[in-house]
């Protein structure tokens, strides 16, 4: 029988652990599943977290079905999960646009968005 593997774009941010951080936490922060935190870290004891211990918080899978782009400017007190949320796409999305260096939130500076089929956002 032959394997047949699919070739999956996934990102992984490396987070270090910081006191008070909780997997509930990091998916609120991030937007993904508590599961997902879990598969992505296979090597570490996720119920015991130790500050300064590096996890791979994933970015999720980009969609694909973009149907074009648009500019978002960051607004006072946005967090990367409230981007997310108002745009709604995932990290993975926003970073087939941007890299982690031009993620910058602060007030007036702008992200390329992707707008995903299904969703209504419009800058």
């Amino acid at each position: 029988m032959k394997s047949v593997w699919r070739e999956i774009r996934m990102y992984c941010i490396n987070y270090v652990i910081k006191q008070g951080d909780t997997l509930y936490s990091l998916s609120r922060k991030y937007n993904i599943p508590v599961e997902a935190i879990i598969i992505a870290n296979p090597f570490v004891n996720v119920y015991n977290l130790r500050i300064g211990e590096v996890i791979c918080i994933p970015a999720s899978v980009p969609h694909e079905n973009y149907m074009g782009h648009t500019t978002y400017m960051v607004e006072d007190g946005d967090t990367l999960r409230t981007v997310l949320n108002k745009t709604r796409i995932n990290l993975a999305d926003l970073l087939e646009y941007n890299s982690l260096d031009d993620i910058h939130l602060e007030a007036g500076t702008s992200l390329e968005v992707p707008i995903v089929s299904g969703t209504d956002y419009m800058s």
